[in-house]
């Protein structure tokens, strides 16, 4: 049995599932959206330790049978709207704290990845930090919220500097949602260097690259495709920003120490899988610019053939690491 903690209608939970049904594989898509009212979650304690189940669609799983889980886009607890805002919240921080104890509990399957692992990884300062470890070239960078450093760094890259965004790259207005891309700085863009002073600001020095390079690791497999950015205007900074399957792409070999690196970096980061963003210099080094956890990588498969929703189907059934 396969769990897949996920949105269903996921653009990449829907072709794992298509090959899992290919294969006669069972398995089961668990949206906490559902949770609490449509489908309940139970751990037990008895003599012989503690028993968790889950009943979804009026299916009860049980643990025992679980073999994979990938833990992919879930959508957040949709509460009964007789509840005052203030139930609703309290019932929010109840149902995850909750379910966070729930998967803790699942210590003998194979999580790809675990949600404590992804919700670590995610920090930009960790990841850096150990890529740098690991002996990835990693660009210089300050995180800060003080107006006189921030000019201090801004100063000392003479070939520019972006700003980045370490966590949520989107903001929810009441009518719309703004994307927030790296952004390579520009004169006009100093008349506004006192806004640091409200909140973390991610600076980076900017790196002449000849291609952007997503690498994506399952388990112990990986798949490097490079993206030529650097001949469109919109994707030259953030490749994000042009229209992804207008960009030529290919399959790359990376040099065996970036390999090395890249899945030593996936493994230290207890997780099984990550999607990681490197770029290549104009004199042909790689440098390592962040990891997603949870990372977009459907799209490389459909452009390029490489056979990323069988590969990531075996690393749930446990075929291969």
């Amino acid at each position: 049995m396969i769990l897949i903690i996920s949105d269903p209608e996921d653009g990449h939970v829907l072709p794992v599932a298509s090959e899992l049904n290919r294969r006669g594989a069972e398995y089961v898509v668990f949206d906490p959206a559902a949770y609490p009212n449509a489908c309940s979650a139970t751990i037990e304690s008895s003599a012989l330790g503690l028993t968790a189940s889950l009943c979804v669609n009026h299916r009860i799983i049980d643990f025992k049978d679980v073999r994979g889980i990938w833990y992919r886009r879930p959508n957040p607890f949709v509460h009964r709207t007789e509840l005052l805002p203030e139930e609703q919240k309290w019932l929010d921080d109840e149902c995850q704290h909750f379910l966070r104890g729930f998967w803790a509990t699942q210590r003998n399957v194979r999580w790809v990845s675990h949600p404590d692992a992804i919700r670590i990884a995610n920090s930009k300062v960790h990841q850096l930090a150990l890529a740098a470890e690991l002996g990835f070239t990693v660009p210089r960078f300050a995180i800060t919220n003080d107006v006189d450093k921030a000019w201090r760094f801004l100063a000392s890259c003479p070939d520019g500097a972006v700003v980045k965004v370490l966590a949520t790259p989107s903001i929810q207005f009441s009518h719309k949602v703004g994307t927030i891309y790296t952004h390579l700085l520009k004169r006009d863009d100093f008349y506004f260097i006192s806004s640091v002073q409200h909140g973390p600001t991610f600076f980076q020095e900017f790196i002449d690259k000849t291609m952007d390079v997503r690498v994506t690791v399952m388990g112990n497999n990986l798949f490097a495709v490079g993206i030529d950015s650097q001949n469109s205007e919109q994707a030259r900074v953030d490749f994000r920003r042009a229209k992804i399957y207008t960009l030529p792409h290919k399959v790359l070999t990376l040099p065996q120490d970036i390999s090395t690196r890249c899945i030593e970096l996936v493994s230290a980061l207890n997780l099984n899988f990550g999607a990681i963003d490197l770029v290549v210099t104009q004199d042909g080094r790689y440098i390592f610019l962040e990891i997603n956890p949870n990372g977009q990588w459907y799209w490389l498969e459909e452009v390029t053939g490489i056979p990323l929703t069988t590969t990531m189907c075996d690393l749930l059934a446990g075929s291969h690491r």
